[in-house]
């Protein structure tokens, strides 16, 4: 029995462009080699922003120093934040074993030296345990930011320094409202 390969969103509508781009090249008479098929594929997938090869077992180690080297080198957020990294524990199901990891950010001021505010991002790291080694690939790694409910795949979304700061303006906000209250 041939099982086929289940391929991720992403690749499923690179594929469905290309489709669609090609039989509209043919239809007016343009024949295209396969290397010209592949180049055509090629540009319309975005190269990988972050790669994860670097990741190793121990998984759990290794993708923590992944994460740190793209905050601070990739992403460059350290320039106007600070941060601290926690490793949040496993889980396991059927398919896959889950790593998460939580990124606490602060932008302390001189007015402020201890932040009044911080803003999470949670990573989740998906190694698949339903296919051999090697098969398998690289694990999936995504990010969260806190308050949202989008998951953003890190090897090709750039965590910015605006989507941080914009959730310790909504959570300063909040609390001077609650400061006007006068419940404390």
């Amino acid at each position: 029995m041939n099982i086929p390969h289940i391929k991720c969103y992403e690749e499923q509508a690179v594929d469905a462009v290309v489709g669609i781009l090609n039989r509209a090249r043919e239809m007016l008479g343009e024949r295209q080699t396969l290397k010209q098929l592949a180049i055509s594929r090629d540009a319309l997938s975005p190269p990988a922003k972050v790669a994860l090869t670097s990741l190793k077992c121990p998984l759990a180690i290794t993708s923590e120093e992944l994460i740190k080297n793209t905050i601070e080198k990739k992403w460059k957020l350290t320039e106007n934040l600070m941060y601290i990294l926690k490793y949040m524990g496993i889980s396991k199901d059927e398919g896959a074993v889950y790593y998460y990891f939580e990124a606490v950010f602060s932008q302390p001021t001189a007015a402020y030296p201890i932040p009044q505010a911080t803003a999470s991002v949670f990573f989740t790291l998906q190694d698949k345990q339903v296919e051999p080694p090697e098969v398998r690939g690289v694990p999936k790694m995504m990010f969260r930011i806190e308050g949202q409910v989008t998951d953003h795949d890190i090897r090709y979304v750039t965590l910015v320094a605006d989507w941080i700061l914009s959730v310790l303006q909504m959570k300063i906000k909040l609390f001077r409202r609650i400061e006007s209250l006068l419940m404390f």
